[in-house]
């Protein structure tokens, strides 16, 4: 329930600087090459505008938390609305070798989106002392972050459940 009413209790939310745009995507690029995967980096491309617009959405999850739930938003929340974002809005897009068919955008962001879930899964889980998830069978998650219609909460009780296996 909401105390007080007065616009000044409640966080302004901006433009995001530069230098945080910076900060968070260095993270987001962390996140997503924790690992190498099939997708070499030297054959993705990515759209700034969009990522910035990515980075906003979370940064402006953020405050809704901390004013409809009065919390800090985890890292793991963070992480599952990326992977959200990504899926969603397809900032990445790959750069095929010369004479080979590019994949289909979406296919190339759900894949982005999957393996950061698992690569920002097994850090947090390293840091609780926990063993990495075993290798599963991902393809069922990637045909559900292209086809399927996932909501933001759905992907925070994935992650969620991923790392307390």
């Amino acid at each position: 329930m909401v105390e007080s009413c007065n616009p000044s209790d409640y966080p302004w939310f901006g433009k995001i600087s530069d230098e945080k745009l910076k900060e968070k995507a260095g993270l987001l690029v962390k996140w997503i090459w924790n690992h190498e995967f099939e997708m070499p980096r030297d054959r993705l491309s990515a759209s700034f505008s969009c990522v910035a617009n990515i980075i906003e959405l979370v940064e402006r999850r953020r405050v809704y938390f901390h004013v409809f739930h009065r919390i800090k938003m985890s890292e793991w929340n963070e992480a599952a609305l990326y992977c959200f974002w990504i899926a969603k809005l397809h900032p990445f897009f790959e750069m095929p070798p010369a004479n080979a068919m590019a994949r289909q955008v979406d296919e190339v962001n759900a894949i982005i989106a999957v393996r950061m879930l698992y690569n920002a899964a097994n850090k947090i889980r390293q840091g609780q002392g926990k063993e990495k998830i075993k290798q599963m069978n991902i393809s069922n998650l990637i045909h559900a972050f292209r086809y399927r219609d996932i909501s933001k909460e759905a992907v925070m009780a994935i992650f969620e459940n991923l790392i307390s296996v």
